[in-house]
């Protein structure tokens, strides 16, 4: 079941197309990744698919209703977002923060016992439990982005749409993040993730998409986009791909361009 579908969506800004032409879904059980250099069009793409900003081009449907005439409140209740960066000053506790995921389910109302105890599961998932009666501003910033991770994950949604919500982590933390999302997917939700590390990307992904100025160049399983000709053109480094040696996954690996002939 198709729970986002985007059909040739674009949106350009000063004359410019930071995306272009780009369909693709997101069905129940999947964890879609997508990867591409700084300034592909990831991030921007991500936007457009949760609301943020309407496309200049095509049509999204999310939930089988198109996203152009849903409510946000509507909105919210299907889909949760992680953006790339999120501050907070004002000292809320990170119990607080979680609790701000509950939003879209309360109409106004205050957090019931069960809300609260959601988000607090959601603390527990992150491993941010120890944390619940700390200011956020006072925690690191990788404790900052589980904090937002455990918001997100009590918004009980059935798509995750994460903006690189790896970035400010630890190795163990990046693997508990994708996770916790492959959980989400396994659960009959979907997850769409923006990163960097492609091989976790492979490690993690039903599909990959690969973007690379503002289109999206190939969509499939990680052995069939994770092609070392198609990395090697989109991300302008010599790249070789070969097989994990634990995992049924592709391994990319990258070299300066010096290099190049030693791949």
């Amino acid at each position: 079941m198709e729970l986002l579908v985007a059909h040739d969506i674009g949106y350009h800004i000063g004359g410019r197309w930071l995306v272009q032409a780009v369909s693709l879904s997101l069905s129940a059980g999947e964890v879609v990744a997508l990867v591409g250099p700084n300034g592909a069009g990831k991030s921007t793409l991500l936007s457009l698919l949760a609301g943020d900003v309407p496309p200049a081009s095509g049509e999204i449907w999310l939930g089988g209703q198109a996203l152009s005439r849903m409510p946000a409140l509507a909105q919210a209740q299907r889909r949760a977002v992680l953006r790339q960066q999120i501050a907070v000053t004002l000292p809320f506790t990170a119990l607080e923060v979680a609790l701000m995921g509950r939003a879209p389910h309360l109409r106004g109302q205050a957090e019931s016992e069960r809300d609260v105890a959601i988000a607090q599961e959601a603390l527990a998932q992150t491993e941010t439990a120890p944390f619940a009666a700390r200011p956020l501003p006072t925690l690191s910033g990788g404790e900052q982005a589980r904090v937002q991770m455990a918001r997100v994950l009590a918004q009980t949604t059935p798509i995750l749409l994460l903006d690189e919500p790896t970035a400010a982590l630890d190795l163990r933390h990046q693997h508990r993040v994708l996770q916790l999302a492959r959980r989400v997917a396994d659960q009959g939700g979907a997850a769409l993730i923006v990163l960097h590390d492609v091989n976790l990307a492979a490690l993690y992904a039903n599909r990959i998409g690969v973007m690379h100025q503002g289109y999206l160049r190939a969509i499939g399983a990680p052995w069939d986009v994770l092609r070392a000709e198609l990395l090697s053109d989109v991300y302008g480094v010599p790249i070789t791909v070969q097989p994990h040696p634990r995992a049924a996954t592709p391994l990319v690996l990258s070299l300066p361009e010096d290099h190049a002939g030693s791949v």
